[in-house]
């Protein structure tokens, strides 16, 4: 069981200075070393200029406050991540029939470095997106791109590097605002299915504002934007994938209709309970969050009864982003959701008898994100320890939070808290130069992005470009190991998302379960990588596939390994 443990700074971090080579092996005549572990901003360096605009900086209407959005993929099959960023629109534009500012995507040149190859992609112009959803849909090994919008989210399938639009052909061109979306294979006949969470109905003829039509927008005295409350939620909608290339809309046979409709912001599906069955997780902004079991053929909301729909007090919190990683050792997803500033964000601790308990307080992260407004989140093992750590992009809503006496700001500090024995200490930011910064930030998605063994971020920052971090571990100052696994599933599941990975060495058993949705508007690199600490030899390894077919391997530390399907013992 997690204990209450003061919060100290990890064991070894020093401050160091916030250049791009800070981390470094020691140089002759006596230089001092870098620290063991931190985070570098490297965005100048990496060619990612794109800026994720939004509305205006006034922020005026809540349709401009929660665009932009960020997906990593290996679109042109060349073994490197590369990045697909979203932006929103105005107002102004939507009414002239002009194109928003669009979709870009950054081809990976190795050693952290990209260049723009939207043009040559075929993506073409857009509306007002906001979530890239990657995944291969059709089962060809090519990883296709779904982008949700406010308006019509549209479905691109890569053929070999070039996207073309199948959106009609496909049968999944809904309108409505659309935020986070999970491919997920629900029914369990081997193909992708697809669940899009769904926010709530902005007129643009009549836009929402203090005064008008009797609404009342006030925070700390201030005149904000109006919204969520007292605008109409939207229910969310699910597609069945058949197959060939087709989706079946399922929204009322699978029971997504009978939900009450909510502010669905973030998204998540997994085997979360162990079950063997699937299980969506929709993290909904001012409104009790969803817990969906799949059972006998339709989703069944059981949030309340599992522990999961509100804060510790019972009460429902402003819902944004959303992760699921097993943090407790019991073999069952805990999950995260970040939250409004003033409210913390929930950490759910699983139990063996299927309920939840919020432990964000006993567990050191309640109070350190109080001021904060949180967005995309991931729980991973960033310094390789064989502990998961908590990264949380912030950044508030209403631009008038800058004013004195608020509490909080509108630019805000991203924060990464590692994880110890029984509880997270936040890193200092003196020891890591790229949280130093304040940002309006909003998605983020986490991956390897120059295939050195650890974790590094893109964090979407509204207005603005983006952020890049570089994950720097001294892993032989801290005899650290690492394995990285990338699945090859069968047929319909090329990455093998909804499997089960389970690597144990002497002093540690992890399982993690292949998923590239979560965060908050973002797709994730889709391998897994399991820090092992000073662990040098990998006695176990295995994969339960989603079939619940069970596989045996032999891996060394220290590399990423490929598994396929049928491949094992």
């Amino acid at each position: 069981m997690l204990r209450t443990i003061a919060l100290v700074l990890l064991h070894g971090l020093v401050a160091l200075s916030c250049g791009d080579d800070a981390g470094s092996a020691p140089q002759g005549g006596g230089a001092p070393a870098g620290p063991p572990f931190t985070l570098i901003d490297v965005t100048q360096r990496s060619g990612i200029d794109f800026v994720t605009r939004s509305g205006t900086p006034l922020q005026r209407y809540i349709v401009e406050v929660k665009s932009t959005g960020v997906g990593l993929l290996d679109y042109d099959g060349d073994g490197r991540l590369d990045v697909v960023l979203t932006a929103g629109s105005t107002l102004e534009r939507v009414r002239e029939g002009r194109p928003g500012f669009g979709v870009r995507l950054y081809r990976n040149l190795g050693g952290l470095r990209f260049e723009d190859a939207t043009e040559a992609s075929g993506l073409p112009e857009m509306g007002w997106a906001n979530a890239p959803v990657c995944a291969d849909f059709d089962g060809d090994g090519w990883t296709d791109l779904y982008v949700t919008a406010f308006g019509r989210s549209r479905l691109f399938r890569n053929v070999k590097g070039r996207f073309e639009e199948v959106t009609d052909r496909a049968g999944v061109g809904h309108e409505g605002w659309s935020t986070s979306a999970v491919f997920h294979d629900f029914d369990g006949d081997g193909h992708l299915d697809l669940y899009v969470a769904r926010y709530l109905a902005f007129d643009l003829a009549d836009p929402p504002e203090h005064g008008r039509r009797g609404l009342s927008c006030l925070w700390k005295g201030e005149e904000v934007m109006c919204g969520p409350r007292g605008l109409p939620p939207q229910g969310d909608v699910c597609y069945r994938n058949e197959g060939d290339g087709t989706f079946t809309d399922v929204t009322h046979e699978w029971g997504i209709a009978a939900l009450a409709p909510s502010y669905g912001l973030g998204v998540l599906a997994g085997d979360f309970d162990g079950d063997g069955a699937p299980e969506l997780y929709v993290a909904n902004d001012g409104m009790p969050n969803f817990w969906l079991d799949w059972e006998d053929g339709r989703f069944v909301e059981n949030g309340y009864f599992r522990g999961v729909s509100a804060s510790q007090d019972g009460s429902p919190q402003a819902g944004m982003g959303v992760d699921a990683a097993d943090l407790n050792g019991d073999g069952l997803d805990d999950l995260v959701c970040t939250n409004f500033s003033g409210e913390v964000n929930d950490l759910y601790l699983s139990s063996r008898d299927g309920f939840y308990r919020e432990a964000s307080a006993e567990t050191g992260t309640g109070l350190s994100n109080l001021a904060s407004l949180g967005w995309g989140v991931a729980l991973r093992d960033f310094d390789l320890d064989g502990r998961l750590d908590l990264f949380v992009a912030n950044g508030h809503v209403y631009p008038q939070a800058v004013r004195p006496k608020t509490g909080t700001d509108y630019p805000q500090y991203n924060t990464l808290h590692l994880g110890t024995d029984g509880a997270f200490a936040e890193v200092d930011r003196r020891t890591a130069p790229g949280l130093a910064t304040k940002k309006v930030s909003r998605a983020a998605a986490f991956g390897d992005l120059d295939d050195d063994g650890d974790i590094d971020v893109i964090v979407v920052n509204l207005n603005d470009t983006c952020t890049v971090l570089e994950t720097r571990v001294d892993r032989a100052r801290l005899r650290r190991h690492f394995l990285g696994v990338a699945l090859r599933g069968p047929p319909g599941n090329t990455d093998g998302i909804g499997a089960r990975v389970t690597v144990a060495t002497a002093n540690r058993r992890q399982t993690l379960e292949a998923r590239r949705q979560a965060s908050f508007q973002a797709s994730n690199d889709p391998r897994l990588l399991f820090g092992l600490g000073e662990d040098e030899e990998i006695l176990e390894l295995s994969v339960r596939w989603p079939d619940g077919r069970i596989e045996q391997f032999s891996a060394e530390p220290d590399r990423y390994v490929k598994l396929a399907y049928g491949g094992g013992e």
